[in-house]
């Protein structure tokens, strides 16, 4: 079941076990009261020595395409990235491909 981000609450997207393999990390955005689109900050946390990761959207809830390609999205080399005018309502999928190390993914929204 994918998880809710709550405007303005940073949440841990994995849970409670840190990342070591690759995964999939499910979620969608909590609307604003007066509505609009939203910004996302996203960061992995911990020995990030390899990571690969790119942001997908699935409309549908099912059939998930990449919204923000792995070159311009988090990564060991850039662990942290403000991401602007996401749609609440939508299904995201934060796509780690490549994962060495051991982290967290944590995003917060506003």
């Amino acid at each position: 079941m994918p998880g809710t981000l709550a405007l303005g609450t940073p949440a841990k997207l994995n849970g409670a076990t840190p990342l070591t393999a690759p995964a999939g990390l499910t979620f969608s955005i909590q609307p604003k009261q007066a509505g609009g689109p939203l910004s996302v900050i996203f960061q992995a946390v911990g020995t990030v020595t390899t990571l690969t990761a790119s942001l997908q959207v699935a409309l549908d809830g099912v059939t998930f395409f990449d919204l923000i390609a792995a070159a311009n999205f988090i990564s060991n080399t850039v662990p942290a990235i403000k991401i602007d005018n996401l749609v609440p309502g939508a299904l995201y999928k934060v796509n780690a491909s490549v994962l060495t190390g051991s982290q967290d993914i944590w995003a917060c929204a506003s």
